[in-house]
C-alpha cells in the first residue's frame, strides 16, 4: 500500500543544520517513492521567526524541489504555533513532523509507516535511548512531564515527539495547545476518542549543531500548566456533549 505523506519540519535559529537535514530528508522521501511505499510527498518547512539565516536557507532549498513548501512567522511564536502552521499547509493523506536539528531521521518515521499501512489511524513513537543521547537532565524533565500527564490525563501510553497520522484527524481533533505539548495533545485526543493508535519504539540522535530550544525549567513548567489546562478543557468538552 502506497501512501501520500506531508512532513512538517519546524525550525528556530537552525541555519547550521537546516540544509543538511532537509537534503537527508528529501533523499529518504525520494527513496521511499522509488520503492513504491510513497505515491507522493510534501515537505513543509516552517521558520518560527528565526534571527539567523534559517529562512534564507529554506528559500534556497525550496527553489531546488517543488515539493517543498516554505513558511515563516514574523516573530518567534513557539513550537506549538509552528507545528499548527505546518499542519494547516499539509495537502497529503498522512502527516508526520520532524525537528530541523537532525535528532529524528526519516528512518524513524519509516518505522511508523508499517502501522498505518496495516490500517492504524496513528502511530506514535517513543524513544528507547534518550538518556544516552541527551543526558540525565533531559530525562528528568521528560519523566516529570510524563508523570504530570499520567496524573492529569490518566494516560499511561509511552509517547514522545514523533508520530504519523491520517490528516483527517486534524479536522476531527482540534488542537488548542500553544507549546510543544501540542505534539502530545494530538495522540492523547486520538486515544481518548478510541482511534487506532499504536506505539512503536524509535531512536533519537544528538543534534548536529547548536543547542536545544526546549530545555529549561521555565519552559517545562509552562508545558505542565498546558497539561493541566488541557485537562480542564477535556472536562468542559465532556460536559458539552
Amino acid at each position: 500500500m502506497a501512501i501520500t505523506l506531508s512532513v512538517v519540519m519546524f525550525a528556530y535559529n537552525e541555519a547550521e543544520n537546516i540544509v543538511s537535514v532537509v537534503e537527508e530528508t528529501v533523499s529518504s522521501l525520494e527513496a521511499l517513492q522509488a520503492e513504491g511505499r510513497l505515491s507522493g510527498w510534501q515537505l513543509v518547512l516552517v521558520d518560527d521567526g528565526s534571527k539567523d539565516a534559517t529562512y534564507a536557507r529554506i528559500l534556497e532549498l525550496a527553489a531546488r524541489w517543488p515539493q517543498l513548501t516554505p513558511m515563516t512567522h514574523g516573530t518567534n511564536r513557539g513550537i506549538g504555533a509552528a507545528v499548527k502552521t505546518g499542519f494547516a499547509a499539509c495537502t497529503q493523506d498522512y502527516v508526520t513532523i520532524l525537528p530541523a536539528d537532525g535528532q529524528v531521521l526519516m528512518s524513524e518515521v519509516v518505522k511508523l509507516m508499517g502501522s498505518v499501512e496495516e490500517g492504524a489511524d496513528m502511530a506514535v513513537g517513543y524513544y528507547t535511548q534518550r538518556r544516552a543521547v541527551d543526558g540525565g537532565f533531559r530525562m528528568f524533565l521528560s519523566k516529570g512531564l510524563r508523570q504530570v500527564m499520567n496524573l492529569a490525563l490518566g494516560t499511561q501510553r509511552p509517547m514522545d515527539g514523533v508520530y504519523l497520522f491520517r490528516r483527517e484527524l486534524l479536522r476531527r481533533l482540534p488542537l488548542k495547545s500553544e507549546t510543544f505539548f501540542v505534539n502530545l495533545e494530538l495522540p492523547v485526543r486520538a486515544i481518548r476518542e478510541r482511534y487506532d493508535v499504536r506505539s512503536v519504539p524509535v531512536e533519537v540522535r544528538a543534534r548536529r549543531a547548536g543547542h536545544s530550544k526546549v530545555l529549561g525549567v521555565g519552559r517545562i513548567a509552562r508545558v505542565g500548566l498546558e497539561v493541566l489546562k488541557f485537562r480542564v478543557n477535556l472536562l468542559a468538552e465532556q460536559r458539552e456533549r
